[in-house]
């Protein structure tokens, strides 16, 4: 859907039982879209691939827990891993766009670890320990959807609309 109805000359270059990849431009910046089960074993691989074909950044989208009262539900967390090229270019993304957001960043340079940051995220941890080994910058965009010590769960409808103001997000990012 995010490729039809927001990329330019999309067109599916890849896809099996686990990974789908888009191509196409939005705004007259090319962008690749990739939809996969992430495991250990998956995101080494898409790493792998993505080298391959010479891309140099990745923004992930995706959902976390917290651990803090100091991230509430709902809140869209900027883990940017140690790249500030992209968060800054997505926090201005989020102000342009007038995005109604409560954006915070949280630098991890081993990814959204609990014990650091007080957010969890396993696909970012393992995103950001691949990407760094091949000189990949990325930033996950997450939207805590539940938080462990307010007892708090957003429902599984809300949860996935909270994604697609999360990819107009990625692609505005990659626009400037």
């Amino acid at each position: 859907m995010l490729s039809a109805h927001h990329l330019d000359n999309a067109m599916l270059l890849y896809e099996t039982d686990d990974v789908i990849v888009y191509t196409g431009s939005y705004k007259q910046t090319a962008i690749a879209l990739v939809s996969m089960g992430f495991d250990h074993g998956a995101v080494a691989d898409f790493i792998s691939e993505a080298k391959k074909l010479g891309i140099e950044e990745i923004l992930y989208i995706g959902e976390c827990t917290s651990s803090t009262h100091n991230v509430s539900l709902r809140s869209v967390i900027l883990a940017d891993g140690g790249d500030r090229s992209l968060t800054e270019r997505t926090r201005a993304a989020a102000a342009r766009n007038n995005y109604l957001v409560s954006v915070q960043t949280v630098s991890s340079h081993g990814g959204a670890a609990q014990d650091q940051t007080g957010i969890a995220d396993v696909v970012t941890n393992e995103l950001y320990s691949h990407a760094g080994s091949h000189n990949i910058a990325t930033l996950s965009i997450l939207t805590v959807s539940e938080n462990n010590e307010t007892g708090e769960k957003m429902e599984e409808n809300e949860r996935r609309s909270r994604l697609y103001p999360a990819a107009l997000l990625v692609f505005e990012s990659f626009a400037l």
